[in-house]
């Protein structure tokens, strides 16, 4: 009888905490922006054609915070991908689905 109430106790206990998680909300941050997905892997840029912050991966959120550049026939916007949500920087427009 002990050891049957301690698997449905265990049982339960899996079943809550796979539950919880999967009830959380995804959101990159609080500011204000568009929510985007990546197309590709993708440089985050410290500005365009800039040095690297860090990679975001394919099929990924990014959030636009409405900034636009072009430079060189190349239009890039700012923001920030939902893997790293405290690092803002510049992505190829062409890379996201915004």
């Amino acid at each position: 009888m002990k050891r049957r109430l301690l698997h449905v106790l265990t049982v339960a206990t899996v079943v809550f905490s796979g539950t919880a998680v999967v009830a959380a909300p995804a959101s990159a941050s609080d500011a204000w922006g568009i929510v985007c997905n990546l197309r590709e892997n993708t440089w985050l840029r410290a500005a365009p054609h800039g040095h690297v912050l860090l990679t975001l991966t394919a099929g990924r959120g990014f959030r636009w915070h409405g900034q636009v550049s072009a430079v060189d026939d190349d239009t890039w916007i700012y923001g920030h991908g939902a893997e790293h949500p405290s690092v803002d920087g510049w992505v190829p427009a062409r890379n996201t689905t915004c």
